[in-house]
């Protein structure tokens, strides 16, 4: 394999559109705009092992990796679906983390309200004076 092969980035695969070989999901997601990046990014594979047969009573075990980075420092969360716990706990981490990220939303939302509600009131009681 060529040294910059491994830093071909699949597009991102949405519903419906054909799979990448071998993946349910491949994606490596920029999270800031171009004038913010410093390499934050989200990259997440589900490989998709539905062509792969049953050996030996294994069944086989995707690939499941979720990592969330920005520009100092980076999360790597764990996912398996080998028993009916871990399928419980990985579905249940995933909406957790959704969830609350959700929320996160919505209180960002509100404080980037405020500021610009802030921004726009005069700063002291003269420049008040002035604009009245």
């Amino acid at each position: 394999m060529s040294y910059l092969a491994q830093h071909v980035l699949r597009r991102p695969v949405s519903a419906g559109a054909p799979r990448a070989s071998g993946a349910r999901v491949d994606e490596r997601i920029v999270l800031n705009l171009a004038d913010f990046d410093g390499g934050a990014h989200v990259r997440a594979v589900v490989e998709d092992t539905s062509a792969q047969r049953v050996r030996r009573r294994r069944i086989p075990s995707p690939r499941l990796k979720l990592r969330i980075t920005d520009c100092a420092g980076a999360i790597h969360l764990e996912f398996a679906v080998d028993s009916a716990a871990e399928r419980e706990n990985s579905l249940h981490k995933i909406d957790t983390l959704i969830a609350s990220l959700e929320r996160f939303r919505a209180g960002l939302e509100a404080e980037a309200t405020l500021r610009v509600e802030r921004e726009r009131r005069p700063r002291t009681r003269k420049e008040a004076r002035c604009r009245t």
